[in-house]
């Protein structure tokens, strides 16, 4: 018969960070052609089950309790335990819980009065967006802290295996070496592996790998002092350049640098060569935090119309996304933007800031498939130009739904006022907008995308768009065709790139 042991411990757990506010002066607009992620931003349902059932049975608290302690919860079969000691003993289905950190095996030892859990025949450790697998290892339930054998996991889109790892409270550092990648190709080698001497995994935050060597496709391309992933979907160092066509532009070949000169300073350049406009780099030089960032550039911009802007001077600071209180699923983030701009035949100190606001997502029904997010925000911009002021409201919801492996479906809804904006780059098509999007996935490498872009203002249809995507293990190439009606405008558009880095 299966039986659960409870001890009190502490529990700390981040919060995973999504786009930040500033991004929307530096690259596509949320609200064009954009394609909502069905993947469930949350853990596993067994994940989130056993977290639920370890606090179904934990004891309440009272109010003048510490609220920040979460006990130790184990459950298993044929379990042995000592009340005078703490030690103890299972078998079977075990799972070892405290807070947002799980143990899976089918045999333990350990004590619960220090926190000590052993995993003898291996097991696994189980954090939101992260999985580490351990042919042995031990792990302290109070100090997170712990010790791996040979083990194998991944961390948000990161990939790894080594021999030999420890855990420092929140960090789980590879200390005789290890491998990294985001392939997941089993049959060949990876597309690109990076082996590194040391590695250190910050759970929901970032990967930084020491003294590493770049592979493709098993062939070593070159080495570097270190490299860092971040978790939060920004930027990371591309190994390849990105190919592309447009009506615009015509051929695009496009490389992203990155070089860090610690885990927070880097430098970045954007080498970008198009048919029509020539050589139109960008660089850079960006501070980064888990809460905030600071970013100097300057060279050459485009947005997702094909609209061009020179920045000089350029300096972005902003704070990501981040809850402002620990209990409300309610992030914040804000951004201030100042730069000289030139666009064509004029040229202005450009000054942007703004605040957002973005309700976590809400999930219905059990399987949760269908989600709904929103959020409201205020930005302001000035011109030196004209001395130009445009102040306005932001306000986005999206509905989404995944019927199956094939079909997702989503309604989307923007609004912000444009009519005043002196430069065409970046800014949105229309003041209000209703998309509605249908994806289909053949098989595992193509999809097919329908994206219908509706002008509330004009009641009128502003766009539609097909894409088709085909994927090669970690290439994609992606084919759209734009029909913007609005504008009886219709141009082909086509991306070459590694998706997965």
């Amino acid at each position: 018969m299966k039986k659960h042991l409870l001890i009190a411990g502490v529990l700390s757990f981040g919060i995973a960070s999504q786009a930040l506010a500033a991004d929307f002066t530096a690259g596509d607009n949320l609200n064009e052609r954009s394609v909502p992620n069905f993947e469930k931003q949350e853990p596993t349902s067994t994940f989130a089950e056993d977290v639920a059932a370890a606090a179904k049975v934990a004891p309440q608290k009272s109010e003048s309790e510490n609220t920040s302690e979460a006990p130790i919860v184990l459950f298993g079969d044929n379990l042995i335990y000592h009340k005078d000691t703490g030690e103890v003993t299972a078998d079977g289905q075990v799972r070892v819980i405290r807070g947002e950190d799980v143990l899976y095996t089918t045999k333990v030892e350990g004590n619960l009065n220090t926190g000590d859990i052993y995993l003898r025949d291996g097991g696994s450790v189980v954090k939101p967006d992260s999985k580490i697998d351990s042919e042995w290892l031990y792990y302290n339930m109070n100090s997170k802290k712990g010790e791996f054998k040979k083990l194998a996991g991944h961390s948000g889109k990161d990939i790894f295996k080594a021999e030999h790892g420890i855990s420092n409270g929140e960090i789980i550092e590879l200390d005789q070496g290890g491998q990294l990648t985001r392939c997941p190709a089993v049959e060949h080698d990876p597309c690109f592996l990076i082996a590194a001497e040391k590695i250190e995994i910050y759970p929901q935050d970032k990967v930084v790998a020491h003294n590493v060597k770049i592979y493709m496709k098993g062939k070593l391309l070159f080495t570097r002092k270190l490299y860092v992933s971040r978790l939060n979907g920004g930027p990371s160092q591309i190994f390849a350049p990105k190919l592309g066509y447009s009506k615009e532009d015509g051929l695009k070949v496009r490389l992203h640098y990155e070089h860090y000169l610690n885990q927070r300073l880097t430098v970045v350049g954007d080498f970008d060569y198009y048919e029509k406009e020539g050589y139109r780099p960008m660089y850079g030089l960006r501070y980064d935090t888990d809460k905030y960032y600071l970013r100097a550039q300057q060279g050459w911009s485009e947005d997702s119309d094909d609209n061009w802007i020179k920045k000089k001077n350029d300096f972005t600071a902003g704070l990501k996304n981040q809850r402002l209180l620990a209990n409300v699923p309610v992030q914040y983030s804000l951004y201030y933007n100042r730069g000289l701009w030139k666009e064509k035949r004029f040229e202005s100190w450009h000054t942007e800031y703004g605040i957002h606001l973005q309700h976590e997502r809400i999930y219905f029904g059990k399987a949760k498939n269908t989600f709904l997010t929103f959020g409201l925000g205020g930005k302001t911009k000035k011109e030196s130009y004209d001395g130009s002021k445009t102040d306005t409201m932001t306000y986005n919801a999206t509905v989404g739904r995944k019927f199956d492996d094939r079909w997702n479906a989503w309604n989307s809804y923007y609004w912000e006022k444009t009519e005043n904006d002196l430069f065409k780059y970046n800014r949105p098509d229309m003041s209000e907008e209703l998309q509605t999007g249908v994806s289909y996935a053949f098989d595992k490498k193509n999809r097919l995308t329908f994206i219908n872009r509706y002008d509330l203002g004009k009641s009128d249809i502003y766009e539609q768009v097909w894409r088709y995507t085909h994927d090669f293990c970690c290439w994609q190439i992606e084919i759209e065709f734009r029909d913007k009606k609005a504008e009886r405008d219709k141009s082909w558009h086509i991306k070459y790139d590694l998706f997965r880095w």
